[in-house]
C-alpha cells in the first residue's frame, strides 16, 4: 500500500463530527470553534526519508521540519499559533546536534511570530522529528473546492532551493491574499507541483490542462515533479479582476472537469502528463 492507498484507507475510520470541517484528505484539520477556526498540522520528518545528516546542518534541519509543518496551516488560510515538537534521538547523537537543531526550531518560531510550547522525547535507531502546528483562521481554504473553469495559479518559481536550504513562507501574504480575492482551493508544493496539483484535483474531483509556457521553472521541465518548494498552488474564479494576480503570481493553467483528465499544452500540442513526485512510502 503506498501513502495515497494509506491516507484512502485512514479516512473510513476518522470522526466527523458538526465541529470538524476537514481532516485527512486536506492539508490540516480544521475545527470550528465560536466564530473561528482551528487549524492542526502534524508532521514527520525522518532520517534516511526526508533528509540525510550529511547534507545538512542541524539547525537547518529544525527549521525546515518546522517550515513542512507550518505549511499545511498556510495552505488552509491560516495563521499559525502554537507548535511543539517531538524527536527520536539516536544514542550516537552528541548533544551539541541536537541543542543546534532546537535553537533551529526557536528561531524558525521566531521568525514567524509562533510560541514554542513542548514535544516530548525518546530513543530511537535514526533521528526523526514530529512537529504539531496549532493555528487560527476566519476564513479558510480547502484543496477540495477547485471549480471547473477556475485559473490555477502559483506564488513563485519550482526548483530554485537546494534540499539543506530553508524555504520562506507567505503567510501573512497567503491570508491577506484569501481576504482580498475569491480563493476557490490551494494546497502547498511538498512533493512535487505536478503531484501536489494531482493531489487538489483528486480531492475536487477536477482534471486541468496546464500552461506549459507559463512554468516558472528554475533549471528546466524535471522542476515539476520536483518537491520541496514550498510554494502555493490555488484556483481562483475566471470573473474575478485577475490584474494583481497576473502581476504577482504565475498562471499555469486551468481547471476542466474530471473526463478531461490531467494534460499539459505546449504551443498547440496538448498530451497527458505523467503524476509522479515524491512518495513518503
Amino acid at each position: 500500500m503506498d501513502e495515497i492507498g494509506w491516507v484512502d484507507f485512514l479516512k473510513r475510520y476518522l470522526g466527523r463530527s458538526k465541529k470538524v470541517i476537514a481532516s485527512f484528505g486536506e492539508d490540516c484539520a480544521i475545527v470550528k470553534e465560536g466564530d473561528r477556526f482551528i487549524l492542526l498540522s502534524s508532521d514527520l520528518f525522518v532520517e534516511g526519508v526526508h533528509f540525510n545528516l550529511k547534507k545538512i546542518s542541524f539547525k537547518n534541519l529544525g527549521k525546515r521540519a518546522v517550515t513542512r509543518a507550518v505549511s499545511d496551516i498556510v495552505a488552509c488560510a491560516g495563521i499559525p499559533k502554537f507548535l511543539g515538537v517531538s524527536l527520536g534521538i539516536p544514542l550516537s547523537l552528541a548533544s551539541r546536534g541536537l541543542k543546534a537543531i532546537i535553537l533551529g526550531v526557536k528561531e524558525l518560531c521566531r521568525a514567524y511570530k509562533i510560541e514554542f510550547i513542548g514535544g516530548d522525547t525518546t530513543k530511537a535507531k535514526i533521528l526523526f522529528l514530529d512537529v504539531w502546528v496549532v493555528g487560527e483562521t476566519k476564513k479558510y481554504v480547502l484543496r477540495s473546492s477547485a471549480k471547473e473553469g477556475d485559473y490555477i495559479f502559483l506564488t513563485g518559481k519550482l526548483g530554485k532551493l537546494k534540499f539543506n536550504q530553508v524555504p520562506h513562507l507567505r503567510i501573512r501574504e497567503i491570508h491577506k491574499l484569501v481576504d482580498k480575492f475569491k480563493i476557490n482551493a490551494m494546497i502547498d508544493i511538498s512533493d512535487g507541483f505536478i503531484l501536489d496539483l494531482w493531489r487538489l484535483l483528486r480531492e475536487s474531483s477536477k482534471g486541468a490542462l496546464i500552461y506549459s509556457e507559463n512554468l516558472p521553472l528554475t533549471k528546466g521541465i524535471g522542476d515539476i515533479y520536483r518537491g520541496e518548494d514550498y510554494e502555493l498552488i490555488f484556483t481562483v474564479p475566471r470573473d474575478q479582476d485577475l490584474t494583481h494576480l497576473m502581476k504577482k503570481y504565475f498562471l499555469v493553467g486551468e481547471v476542466k472537469n474530471k473526463e478531461f483528465g490531467y494534460k499539459i499544452k505546449s504551443g498547440e500540442k496538448v498530451k497527458k502528463i505523467k503524476i509522479k513526485g515524491y512518495l513518503h512510502f
